[in-house]
């Protein structure tokens, strides 16, 4: 059975089964003065507080109740499809991996267009509101980023010659002139490699074990390359010019000697360990370098430079993740869950979250926050963190958005692009054919 058939009968087996399950929350009825909304769990105490803040100051505003279910990250996906499975959707999920775009054939994912035209459409990257709309439907509100970009040793980089004089742009951009592109951030790291005494310009994992930053980096690499798996109309399109510059670019990489040996057998924190440690130059992650950088590391706060992200022939740089967005179904919830969406988009609601929580592990997406004075005394570095929230993309984009290739995202389809290349020595005529095999096996047979 493909795909298609198979998202047609499990979506009629949800529906059928929601009628079984009448006390759920998709229990059609009028609406009642609660929220129960999924987000991930998170340790971290102001992020707690921030949250629980918003569902206090929300219920004195409206009279709404507000009731948080914290999923672990690992869970929420299994969480996610054995609830809906059951027919119980939740009433709002806040939550990075497209729920609303997965589950947008049930028929049950309540559009956020309403909201998104009173918010403002124009407060969000264009990029932001197509991943998650289908067919003039957008499924999912965007909410906050985590922040990402390329991670850098200005110390080395300096050294190498390079003016690290951060700059902006017509369009308020960051970049640094000489590191603006993808072929710009090869050269870089070949100038800063030093192999005879074990220090590397790059640390891109080529790894099945790396799974999130290898498939986050190959996938980045691609779109701004301009390689797509499906045309618009959903057939494959992967042999393309553009597909096999991207390819060729990986394999380029991995030539250059940047990238040591070691990184065919990386997991998913090495990267992080080997720049912390001094033996790294460049990593592409998530913020949390920032943070363990102190006097006793092996890198100084001083010597870390965060990198614009590097653009490709598109003339547009993107990094592999998706945004946190808010997903609402068709509950007896569902216009207390409107409004608690919408409180949740407003400015001055989100200013009082990173008041209590600070910029870090959440950045804002919507421009008025962004432009907001209490973020203008960040440093450099955040500042580029803040100014890519425009960047970010999900599994399933460029094109139209596709639940399908979320599947090739999980099953190691970009991972195994990088492991041909440094393991088995592929060309790009071979990898191109394995593409094309494994995502026609799994998106179409």
């Amino acid at each position: 059975m493909n795909f298609r058939k198979a998202m047609a009968v499990l979506s009629v087996l949800m529906l059928s089964m929601a009628m079984v399950f009448a006390g759920g929350s998709s229990e059609a009825s009028s609406d009642s003065k609660s929220v129960e909304v999924w987000r991930i769990s998170n340790p971290d105490e102001k992020i707690i507080a921030a949250f629980d803040q918003v569902a206090e100051d929300f219920k004195a505003a409206t009279g709404i109740d507000v009731s948080y279910v914290l999923v672990p990250t690992n869970d929420f996906h299994t969480k996610l499809v054995t609830s809906i499975s059951a027919g119980v959707f939740p009433d709002v999920i806040i939550w990075n991996s497209n729920p609303g775009i997965e589950f947008a054939n049930t028929g049950k994912v309540h559009p956020a267009n309403g909201i998104l035209e009173e918010i403002g459409m124009d407060q969000f990257g264009e990029s932001i509101i197509k991943m998650f709309e289908i067919d003039g439907v957008i499924y999912e509100s965007p909410f906050m980023v985590r922040p990402a970009g390329m991670h850098a040793r200005r110390d080395w980089l300096e050294a190498a010659g390079y003016d690290l004089t951060m700059k902006t742009d017509e369009n308020g951009k960051y970049y640094i002139e000489g590191l603006e592109t993808w072929e710009d951030l090869l050269e870089a790291g070949k100038k800063i490699t030093d192999a005879a005494n074990g220090k590397y310009g790059l640390g891109f994992p080529m790894s099945r074990k790396a799974f999130g930053d290898s498939a986050g980096f190959c996938f980045s690499v691609i779109a701004s390359f301009g390689g797509r798996i499906l045309d618009d109309e959903g057939n494959l399109d992967i042999d393309t010019p553009e597909m096999r510059a991207a390819i060729q670019y990986l394999i380029d990489i991995w030539n250059s000697g940047a990238v040591p040996s070691a990184a065919t057998t990386w997991d998913g924190n090495s990267n992080n360990q080997f720049f912390l440690t001094g033996d790294i130059g460049i990593v592409c992650n998530s913020n949390s370098i920032m943070g363990k950088l102190n006097a006793e590391s092996a890198v100084k706060p001083e010597q870390l430079v965060m990198l614009p992200l590097p653009k490709g022939p598109t003339g547009h740089g993107y990094q592999q993740a998706t945004p946190e967005s808010i997903t609402m179904f068709e509950t007896k919830n569902v216009e207390s869950a409107e409004e608690f969406v919408k409180y949740l988009l407003s400015t001055e609601t989100q200013l009082k979250m990173f008041e209590t929580m600070g910029f870090g592990y959440y950045s804002p997406l919507k421009k008025d926050v962004i432009n907001d004075p209490m973020f203008a005394d960040l440093s450099d570095n955040e500042k580029v963190l803040l100014n890519s929230g425009d960047q970010y993309i999900s599994a399933s984009f460029p094109g139209e958005p596709d639940a399908r290739l979320t599947q090739l995202y999980s099953a190691f389809f970009y991972d195994d692009i990088l492991s041909h290349i440094a393991v088995d020595g592929w060309n790009v005529d071979q990898i191109i054919d394995e593409m094309e095999k494994t995502a026609s096996e799994m998106l179409f047979d």
